[in-house]
């Protein structure tokens, strides 16, 4: 299919529609959900499928953005970000609207809800009953409308729950088999609407979602172009209300977006506001007659993999460092969790090793990569993942939290590691 003349128009429609700048240089995978939407539409060539897509109202459309899209997800992901929203983000945002009982809050990128059902779930016990008498406009959007549909049935499988113990999924979900469903309590806070993040940096589209208290974006912008990335994180930004806070995940900060919104420290995260809502520190002005500093000696490279902060810290105990990973590794990875949500195999595996392709200092990729294998009872590739992981993990200080590992430690990860594989190294 790749060397078919037909298939690099099909991919810039693709992208075109969706922003999705991650299929650039993923024929394989693009190939691999066009494949399976042409048998489902029984176009016997690439040349009639695209004939379809060239048509923008086409009703393959939507079906096609379902299948390109990864919608890896569960309840409360990156702990840290929701301890923040739970014990300084919300309560203060709650506080500040205790005359008008207003807010507003925006979950752009959805996938199947849980991010969204979290945060209701975050308000209906920080309010209590109370929540009766409050107007919250908690909204989940996706391009993929099976996703948005999925989000509004809020019932889940044990994968979105995997970080909840069972007492927790007692008091949150009535138990339907092998499935769970978020209880009435809960599921009735957000809703859900099928929108294409592409169309807010559309220069005719109408302002639309706007005065937002919370805008969580977050695992989304590493599929698109930097320069769309950025574009769109100034138009959320413009969506914010004037102290309102836009949450990104933890691959996707980046310098430039300083030129659309305003970073800042919130409750140990980092965090973006409206641009020119937070000061920013002028350079300081060089001293009278400095004179030049003395040459220094080149520097080795650093390694490539590194302990970094992507902000200030806070004043207080030092916060333990954090590893940053590659957007486009972590894309794969976050493909490879989507596929095992699925049961795909074959793809979570060949997602799997383009990450580590990628990035061969992903700790998280290998470990997950590790524990699938040995699942599959193919415990020798098993245990050389989990110990390319121990590798990693061990070479980083105790309190370093990993890259997607959801406040995982290095520490943590190396005793699990060492307690599965049954080595005292």
């Amino acid at each position: 299919m790749i060397g078919d003349e037909a298939f690099a128009e099909v991919k810039a429609l693709v992208i075109a529609r969706t922003g999705h700048h991650y299929y650039t240089d993923k024929d394989a995978q693009l190939a691999d959900h066009v494949a399976r939407r042409m048998t489902a539409t029984g176009d016997a060539t690439l040349g009639d499928y695209r004939a379809r897509l060239r048509d923008p109202a086409n009703p393959e459309w939507p079906l096609l953005e379902s299948a390109v899209t990864i919608n890896e997800t569960f309840f409360f992901r990156f702990a840290e970000q929701f301890d923040a929203l739970k014990t300084r983000i919300l309560p203060e945002m709650i506080e500040r609207h205790r005359d008008d009982k207003r807010l507003r809050i925006w979950s752009v990128g959805c996938s199947t809800g849980a991010e969204a059902h979290s945060v209701a779930i975050l308000l209906a016990d920080l309010l209590g009953d109370a929540i009766d008498d409050w107007r919250i406009a908690l909204t989940g959007t996706d391009i993929d409308e099976a996703a948005v549909e999925a989000a509004r049935e809020a019932e889940y499988s044990s994968w979105a729950l995997r970080t909840m113990g069972e007492s927790e999924r007692a008091r949150l979900f009535d138990r339907k088999g092998e499935r769970y469903r978020l209880k009435d309590r809960y599921r009735g806070i957000a809703r859900f609407e099928r929108h294409n993040l592409l169309t807010m940096i559309d220069v005719a589209a109408p302002l639309g979602f706007s005065d937002y208290d919370l805008i969580l974006c977050r695992n989304v912008l590493i599929y698109f172009a930097q320069e769309d990335a950025t574009a769109i994180v100034g138009a959320l930004a413009e969506r914010l209300a004037a102290d309102g806070i836009l949450l990104l995940g933890h691959a996707e900060p980046n310098p430039g977006f300083d030129v659309v919104a305003d970073s800042d420290l919130t409750g140990g995260i980092l965090t973006y506001r409206p641009l020119g809502t937070r000061p920013r520190t002028a350079p300081a002005a060089p001293l009278p007659d400095t004179p030049p500093p003395a040459a220094t000696p080149a520097r080795s490279p650093a390694p490539r993999l590194t302990a970094v902060r992507t902000s200030p810290p806070p004043p207080g105990p030092a916060a333990p460092p954090t590893v940053v990973r590659a957007p486009d590794a972590a894309a794969h990875y976050f493909a490879a969790l989507d596929a095992l949500a699925t049961g795909d195999k074959d793809r979570a595996e060949r997602a799997f090793r383009d990450a580590l392709y990628l990035d061969r200092s992903f700790a998280m990729a290998h470990y997950q990569f590790g524990h699938y294998l040995l699942a599959q009872g193919r415990a020798p590739d098993g245990r050389r993942s989990l110990t390319n992981a121990l590798r990693v993990a061990s070479s980083l200080a105790p309190d370093t939290e990993l890259a997607e590992g959801d406040g995982m430690t290095a520490g943590a990860m190396t005793a699990a590691i060492r307690h599965t594989i049954g080595t005292g190294r």
